[in-house]
């Protein structure tokens, strides 16, 4: 019987002793850490990844519009304390006045219109 090289034997039971294995016990934690078999899951099953795919889209979404929101009090409120100590701006409260106004006309007229 000839003798197991010195790696170990040839159908890999037992692993070579010559060999650091601390690379692959990093990938295989890296791996697990990662939860590559839920993706793997989630891209094999059609169904789920579009399934998941929609509430990613819904979440992202919903981010966006908050985000949105939140810029534009900001910057109302900076350009409100702008006005305000600049003395206030007379023709920009005569704007959106007869702004509203026309509004309120149109929909009035939209109103009565059989």
């Amino acid at each position: 019987m000839p003798a197991a090289p010195k790696d170990g034997p040839a159908d890999g039971m037992t692993p070579p002793q010559d060999i650091d294995w601390t690379a692959l016990r990093e990938a295989a934690s890296f791996l697990e850490k990662a939860k590559l078999a839920e993706w793997v899951a989630i891209m094999n099953s059609p169904r789920r990844n579009v399934w998941v795919n929609f509430l990613a889209g819904l979440a992202r979404g919903g981010g966006m519009v908050i985000g949105a929101m939140l810029m534009g009090v900001v910057l109302t409120l900076m350009l409100k304390q702008a006005f305000h100590h600049a003395g206030g701006i007379p023709w920009f409260g005569a704007e959106i006045k007869e702004f509203i106004g026309f509004i309120l006309q149109t929909v009035r007229e939209r109103q009565a219109a059989p």
